[in-house]
């Protein structure tokens, strides 16, 4: 009898728990990769078949592990990890697993910005005057 009425209140605790926490879904955008949580940019440091180690600010890193469903985008096109270098601009788009681990679901080289890459513009003689 006891056990009858700990598994009423088990499936009761359960239906409850449904209805206080649906499942929402966002909507899937084209071309957008839901399976990513976040996305990290920093420089590349190091991979091996397990990880991929990036540099993001303040000199921080980041290991995350690597899946047969990664994918390594170099130049736009696909690549393997050996293809990237230390210190290139990166930028690493990542889930989670059960145990809350980093998992790099893609890993793509940044291009720099155009600005970022001009030369400063030249004093004009008005400003050398002032």
């Amino acid at each position: 009898m006891n056990l009858l009425a700990n598994l009423a209140l088990a499936l009761l605790l359960l239906q409850t728990r449904r209805q206080a926490n649906p499942n929402l879904t966002s909507p899937n955008i084209s071309g957008a990769n839901t399976d990513a949580i976040a996305t990290f940019a920093g420089t590349f440091k190091s991979s091996d078949k397990k990880y991929v180690v990036i540099q993001v600010e303040n000199d921080q890193t980041m290991r995350m592990y690597i899946t047969g469903s990664t994918k390594f985008i170099h130049d736009g096109k696909p690549a393997k990890a050996s293809d990237f270098h230390i210190g290139e601009p990166i930028s690493v788009d990542a889930s989670r697993d059960s145990r809350l681990n980093l998992l790099a679901v893609k890993v793509e080289n940044v291009k720099p910005d155009a600005s970022e890459s001009r030369e400063p513009a030249k004093d004009s003689a008005k400003d050398r005057a002032n």
